[in-house]
């Protein structure tokens, strides 16, 4: 399940909602996610383990906010905390990238429809079988426009939170 050019195919989702944000976002994230695993599991300590990294397509539908949707595309790595005797897997993990949607003058948004993002998450793997696997955990992620839109359009960068649920499949 662990070690140099394997390859994971993963489905997440994930309910993230905004924290210090006048827009008050809920939305849902939906993730097909490539991981590619980069070395053989190594270290000795707490810190053994392997890096991983991922490529991911994302469409979000918006439940609450002013606009309706984002889509994107996600890529970083991920770092797997690999201890004999667990039954789990901690990891964590960053990724960046882009993302669209149909924010251009809506109020209390990004101010266009062009985005970068980034997220920050941690949680844990959980193996089912050697190719098969769930993982539980949390997600930060941040969408902004970097200011590309103002002084036209105030860019309200959205930051949210929430939990997160994906089904694995090892190649």
């Amino acid at each position: 399940m662990f070690g140099e050019n394997v390859v994971t195919l993963s489905a997440e989702t994930a309910g993230l909602f905004s924290i210090g944000n006048s827009n008050d976002y809920r939305y849902l994230p939906q993730l097909i996610t490539v991981g590619w695993q980069l070395d053989e599991i190594g270290n000795e300590d707490w810190t053994r383990g392997n890096t991983e990294f991922l490529f991911s397509g994302m469409y979000a539908p918006v439940i609450h906010g002013p606009n309706p949707w984002f889509t994107g595309g996600l890529f970083g790595p991920r770092y797997n905390f690999i201890q004999e005797g667990w039954p789990v897997i901690p990891y964590l993990e960053s990724r960046v990238g882009f993302m669209f949607t149909n924010a251009t003058g809506a109020p209390d948004s990004q101010g266009q429809d062009f985005c970068f993002s980034f997220t920050i998450g941690a949680g844990i793997r959980i193996p089912v079988t050697e190719q098969l696997s769930v993982n539980l955990g949390a997600l930060y992620q941040h969408i902004s426009n970097g200011g590309l839109s103002e002084p036209e359009h105030e860019n309200v960068g959205l930051d949210s939170l929430g939990p997160t649920l994906s089904v694995n499949w090892t190649f």
